[in-house]
C-alpha cells in the first residue's frame, strides 16, 4: 500500500512539473501601458505651460495567461506564473502661444513637478526639495528652452458639481495650504498675471470637464475626458482603466483644429529588447523566481504529507481556526520608541522614506511601537506622518519577527472615508496570510517598489474615483488620536471579519496567495464591496440594497 501511494504522488509530481515547465516555454508577449496622473497648466496672457504627469507600466504574458485572464479561471494564470513588469514615472511639457501653435518641448532628464513652483526673473521655475537617494531634479524656462535646476536643501512647510471648472487656483487663498503652489508664492504669480490649475486624474464627477484659457485675444478650452466608474464585474484595479482617458486642447471658434496633447490608448506590444532595457534603467524588472514549478511540487508534497485523509484536514482547520482568533489582537498600545531602541532598523532607508514623505507635504507626528495584547507581539517601528492638505496618514515601518531576520522596511498611505470605508496604499509585497483580515470596507493596493511621491498620487487618484463613485469624502480629523481610533477600530473589525469567515476556503486562499506571490506584480488589489456598491449606486439603488 504505501508502495502504491508513492508512485502514484510521483506520477502526479512529475505531471505537475511536465505542465508547469511546458508552460514556461510558450512563447511570451511584452506589453507596455501608460497613464496619466496629472496635469499642471499655467498661463498669462503671452503663453501656457502644461506639465503632463504620466506612468508607464510594462508586463509580460503568452496566449494562456491572456485566455484564462478573460475566464472565471483566471486565477490558473497566476498560479502557473505571474507577470514581469516594470513602472516608470514620466512628465511631458508643451508650450501654447495664442496663434495656436503647441510646442512639445523636452524637459532635463529626471525631471519632477513635486517641489516649489516660482516665478525667478518672470520666468516659471519648479525647484525640488533634496530627499537623500532621489534623482528627480527641477527645471526652468529661460524664454527658449527647459534648464536643469538642482534640488534645494530646505524644510517643507508647504503642502502644497459644475462641468465648467475654475479659472485657477488664486482664488483658494483662504484654502491655507490647500493649494499647490505655496501662499508666499501666490501674490508674485498673481501680481505677473499668471493663472495656474492642477487636474487630477478625477478631477471632476462627470466623464468630461473644461478648463477656459485665455491668451491675449484669444481663447481655448482644455478638455479632460475621464473613465466611467467600474461595473460589476470588475475584478481587479488596472491603472489604464481609471482616471484620464483624453486630454484635448481646442481653439475657441476653431473646433476642426482641436489639439490631442495625450490619449489612453491601452496595451501597446514591443519588443523583448525594449522590455529589458525599460526594466533595467526603471531598477524595477521583475525577478524569475528558482524553478517555480519545483515549488510547487514541493507544495502539493508537502500537502499530501501533512493531511493524508479529509477528515485529518477537516479537524486541522477547526483547530486551526480557533488559535487564530486567540492570537489575534484586540487592541493595541503606542509607546514613544526612539530608532536607537532597535539596532536592526535600516537608518538609510527610514531617513530617505522621511525625506520622500516630506518633500511632498507629509509632517512628523510621533515615532513609536504598535505593541499589541496578543499573546506573541512582534516588535516594530513606526514613524508616523500626516498631511493636512489631503487628509492623509503615512506610515514608515518595520517588523522584527524573533529568531528571523527583520522584514524590509517600507511605507503606506492611508485614509479613512465616511460611512465605515477606509483605503491603504503601501509598497511592501503582501503577505500571503493577509487575505485572512480582508474587510469589505476597507480598500488596500500594495505597489512593491514605489517610491513615496508616485505611491501618493496613485493613492490620491484611487480615492477621489471611489469617493464620487460612493458619494463620500475622507474624514479630515488629521490628529494623532484619529489615528489611532483608527487602528483599534480596524482590530476589531478584523478579528470579527475573521471569526464569521469559512476558514476552509480562507485557508486554501492562503496557499494559494503563496504561489501567486513567488513572482512580484505591479499591483496587488483587494476592492471589497466597493465595485458592488458602485454599481448599486450608479443603477439608482441605495446601498443597503441586496439581491433578493
Amino acid at each position: 500500500m504505501i508502495q502504491k501511494k508513492a508512485i502514484i504522488l510521483l506520477v502526479a509530481l512529475t505531471l505537475v512539473i511536465g505542465v508547469i515547465a511546458g508552460y514556461s516555454l510558450l512563447p511570451k508577449r511584452y506589453l507596455v501601458g501608460q497613464s496619466l496622473t496629472q496635469t499642471t497648466v499655467f498661463w498669462n496672457g503671452k503663453e501656457a505651460f502644461f506639465f503632463l504627469n504620466t506612468n508607464t507600466i510594462g508586463r509580460s504574458s503568452n496566449f494562456l495567461s491572456d485566455k484564462l485572464g478573460k475566464t472565471n479561471y483566471g486565477y490558473l494564470a497566476l498560479l502557473l506564473g505571474a507577470r514581469s513588469q516594470f513602472y516608470e514615472y514620466g512628465v511631458t511639457a508643451y508650450r501654447l502661444e495664442p496663434s495656436g501653435e503647441l510646442q512639445r518641448l523636452p524637459l532635463p532628464d529626471d525631471s519632477t513637478t513635486l517641489g516649489r513652483w516660482s516665478l525667478e526673473a518672470g520666468q516659471l521655475q519648479l525647484t525640488p526639495v533634496a530627499s537623500g537617494n532621489s534623482h528627480f531634479i527641477g527645471f526652468k524656462w529661460d524664454g527658449a528652452k527647459f534648464v536643469a535646476v538642482q534640488p534645494q536643501k530646505e524644510p517643507h512647510t508647504e503642502a502644497g458639481g459644475n462641468t465648467t471648472l475654475s479659472p485657477d487656483d488664486l482664488d483658494d487663498e483662504d484654502d491655507g495650504e490647500m493649494g499647490f503652489v505655496s501662499p508666499s508664492e501666490r501674490k508674485a504669480f498673481k501680481e505677473a498675471g499668471w493663472h495656474y490649475k492642477q487636474l487630477g486624474a478625477f478631477g471632476t464627477k462627470e466623464s468630461q470637464a473644461t478648463l477656459p484659457i485665455a491668451l491675449n485675444k484669444s481663447s481655448f478650452d482644455l478638455t479632460i475626458t475621464k473613465f466611467p466608474p467600474p461595473t460589476e464585474g470588475f475584478a481587479h484595479f488596472d491603472m489604464l482603466q481609471f482616471g484620464t482617458k483624453a486630454l484635448q486642447l481646442t481653439k475657441n471658434g476653431e473646433p476642426q483644429k482641436s489639439q490631442l496633447l495625450w490619449s489612453q490608448n491601452g496595451w501597446q506590444t514591443i519588443s523583448k529588447s525594449d522590455f529589458v532595457r525599460h526594466a533595467q534603467r526603471t531598477g524595477q524588472g521583475a525577478r524569475l523566481p528558482v524553478s517555480l514549478f519545483i515549488w510547487l511540487a514541493i507544495f502539493a508534497f508537502a500537502t499530501l504529507w501533512r493531511f493524508g485523509t479529509w477528515g485529518h484536514v477537516l479537524l486541522g482547520l477547526m483547530g486551526m481556526k480557533r488559535r487564530v482568533l486567540k492570537n489575534m489582537a484586540t487592541s493595541y498600545s503606542f509607546p514613544p520608541a526612539t530608532p536607537a531602541q532597535f539596532p536592526q532598523l535600516d537608518m538609510s532607508a527610514l531617513e530617505r522614506y522621511t525625506q520622500e514623505f516630506e518633500g511632498v507635504g507629509f509632517v512628523q507626528l510621533l515615532d513609536f511601537s504598535l505593541v499589541s495584547n496578543a499573546a506573541h507581539p512582534i516588535p516594530s517601528f513606526c514613524r508616523l506622518f500626516v498631511h493636512t492638505r489631503n487628509h492623509c496618514f503615512g506610515e514608515v515601518s518595520q517588523l522584527f519577527p524573533p529568531g528571523k531576520a527583520p522584514l524590509a522596511l517600507a511605507c503606506s498611505i492611508q485614509s479613512v472615508l465616511q460611512d465605515g470605508w477606509s483605503i491603504a496604499f503601501s509598497n511592501r509585497k503582501p503577505n500571503a496570510a493577509g487575505s485572512l483580515i480582508r474587510r469589505r470596507k476597507a480598500l488596500g493596493v500594495s505597489m512593491p517598489g514605489t517610491d513615496a511621491s508616485a505611491l501618493l498620487q496613485a493613492f490620491l487618484q484611487m480615492r477621489e474615483q471611489v469617493c464620487q463613485d460612493l458619494g463620500i469624502s475622507p474624514m479630515r480629523n488629521d490628529t494623532l488620536e484619529a489615528y489611532i481610533a483608527k487602528v483599534q477600530r480596524a482590530a476589531t473589525e478584523m478579528r470579527e471579519a475573521e471569526r464569521q469567515r469559512n476558514f476552509a476556503t480562507a485557508i486554501s486562499h492562503v496557499y494559494y496567495r503563496k504561489l501567486s506571490l513567488l513572482k512580484t506584480r505591479e499591483e496587488y488589489t483587494w476592492l471589497g464591496d466597493y465595485p458592488k456598491e458602485a454599481e448599486r449606486r450608479k443603477q439608482g439603488f441605495p446601498a443597503e440594497a441586496r439581491a433578493l
